[in-house]
């Protein structure tokens, strides 16, 4: 379940950015091929299908969130500070497709020159920020297949207000609640009872 003031508060915003994008990593170098889930205090683990069906529904809720953000923000020449990651040729072959030449920074994650992984962060128009998220697959957002593009996450700004972030938060929620609660009902191969390892139900 996502927090709305991750949307509203600056200096958890960084920091949650900071631990999602660390976990991203660590997820494309380590996948799971399983997820526990927590439905109004009864678990299961999601295996399989069930786990495939997770991973395209958390991908298409990221998407989303992106969308409504976007709605959000209504003036048209607002700057918007983003970050994205991925390869150095990755991120060269990004921002030249979508012309993106305001970065503010370019960090490699680790001092090891055999990993080649990059964390950027820059400012882009509305309208580059409309056509990336127009041109988002939900192969460029699921973990095992992340693009540049679809690692891209919005930083804070003054475009979004509170209660704006809260109802973006309130949709993402209901979504993803929804959408675990079929998986779970429909039957699909690979849902199992478990153990709670989670403490966000749904």
């Amino acid at each position: 379940m996502i927090d709305y003031y991750k949307f509203a508060i600056p200096g958890i915003v960084v920091v949650i950015i900071g631990g999602m994008i660390s976990g991203i990593m660590a997820y494309n170098f380590y996948p799971e091929k399983h997820v526990n889930v927590n439905i109004a205090g009864k678990c299961y683990e999601l295996l399989d299908s069930a786990n495939a069906k997770y991973q395209s529904l958390a991908a298409e809720n990221e998407i989303e969130i992106l969308k409504l953000q976007l709605d959000a923000i209504e003036t048209e020449q607002a700057t918007l500070p983003v970050t994205f990651s991925g390869t150095q040729a990755g991120i060269s072959d990004f921002t030249d497709k979508y012309n993106i030449i305001n970065i503010i920074s370019d960090t490699p994650i680790s001092d090891n020159s055999n990993v080649d992984k990059r964390i950027v962060k820059a400012t882009i128009t509305r309208s580059e920020f409309q056509r990336i998220v127009n041109d988002l697959t939900l192969k460029d957002v699921k973990p095992l297949s992340e693009t540049v593009a679809g690692s891209m996450g919005l930083q804070p700004n003054t475009f979004i207000t509170p209660a704006e972030g809260k109802q973006i938060s309130l949709s993402s929620n209901e979504f993803m609640r929804e959408g675990i609660h079929e998986i779970v009902e429909s039957n699909y191969d690979g849902v199992k009872p478990a153990e709670c390892r989670t403490k966000i139900q749904y």
